[in-house]
C-alpha cells in the first residue's frame, strides 16, 4: 500500500482497515486471560510504518483513535465477560487534548467496556519524552480513574523502565521479546525476569512476550510469569 497523506487519511475515514487478536496466556489456568488488538490492512502494511506515515503527516491521533475504537468495535460480543482487551496507545494520543472527550465516548457507546479494557502505552523512542511530564501521568491516573487498567509495553530490564514502574506502577507490564529470545539458555535473562515477578512489584501483573519455543515457555512458567504471549500459543487472527 503507498502511504501517502491521502491514502492514510482515506483509510481513517472510511475505516479501511480491520483488527487481529492475540491471546494472553494464564500460566496457573493453563486457558487464554486476554486478547491484544492489531491493526490489519489490505494490502497489508507494516503497522509500525503505517503509525510511522501517520505521525509524519500529523494524524497520529485520528489513526490510534480510530484503531482503539475499531478494535472495541470488532471484539466479538461476549468475549468481553471472559476476557480482558488489551489495546495500544501511543503516549502523544493520551495527552491529545480531545482524549478525555474520546474517553467518555467509547463508554457512552459501549457501557461494557469499563473494567474490562487494558490501554497499553506503547513504547516509542520517538515519544519518551512525555513520561516526564506530569500531564501524562495525570491521564493515566483519568484513564484509572475510568474504569481501565493501564499497562507498560515492550519494557526491558534496564533503569528507564524500573524507572517508569516506580513513578506510576501500571497493573500489566509487557516485557518485550528481547526478554524472552532464548530465555531457557539465559541464566541473565532468567534472573531478569524473576525480579519483575519479585516482591518488588506485588501489585503489578507481568506478561512476557516472544514466547516462540516450547523451552522458552517451560522455563518462563518455572519462573512464575502469570502471563505469556507469543507465536509459540498463537499468532495474531480474526475472531
Amino acid at each position: 500500500m503507498d502511504l501517502d497523506q491521502s491514502t492514510i487519511k482515506h483509510l481513517i475515514q472510511d475505516r479501511l482497515f480491520y483488527n487481529e487478536f492475540q491471546p494472553l496466556w494464564n500460566t496457573s489456568e493453563n486457558t487464554t486471560f486476554a486478547y491484544e488488538a492489531f491493526i490489519r490492512t489490505n494490502p497489508f502494511t507494516d503497522p509500525l510504518k503505517l503509525f510511522y506515515e501517520a505521525r509524519n503527516m500529523g494524524v497520529l491521533y485520528e489513526l490510534d483513535t480510530a484503531s482503539i475504537s475499531n478494535a472495541i468495535k470488532e471484539y466479538p460480543y461476549g468475549y468481553l465477560d471472559k476476557y480482558l482487551l488489551f489495546v495500544n496507545v501511543f503516549p502523544s494520543t493520551v495527552i491529545h487534548p480531545h482524549f478525555p472527550e474520546f474517553i467518555n465516548g467509547l463508554l457512552r457507546n459501549y457501557e461494557e467496556i469499563k473494567n474490562k479494557v487494558v490501554f497499553e502505552i506503547n513504547e516509542d523512542s520517538q515519544e519518551e519524552h512525555y513520561w516526564d511530564d506530569q500531564h501524562f501521568m495525570n491521564r493515566l491516573s483519568f484513564l484509572r480513574d475510568k474504569g481501565f487498567f493501564i499497562a507498560y509495553d515492550d519494557l526491558t530490564y534496564n533503569h528507564s523502565s524500573i524507572r517508569k514502574i516506580h513513578h506510576f506502577e501500571p497493573d500489566y507490564t509487557k516485557l518485550d521479546r528481547s526478554c524472552s529470545h532464548n530465555l531457557a539458555n539465559s541464566i541473565g535473562k532468567q534472573e531478569n525476569i524473576g525480579y519483575f515477578v519479585s516482591d518488588c512489584f506485588k501489585e503489578m501483573v507481568v506478561v512476557l512476550e516472544g514466547i516462540e519455543t516450547h523451552d522458552d515457555l517451560v522455563v518462563a512458567k518455572q519462573l512464575g510469569v502469570p502471563l505469556l504471549q507469543g507465536y509459540f500459543i498463537a499468532k495474531p487472527h480474526r475472531l
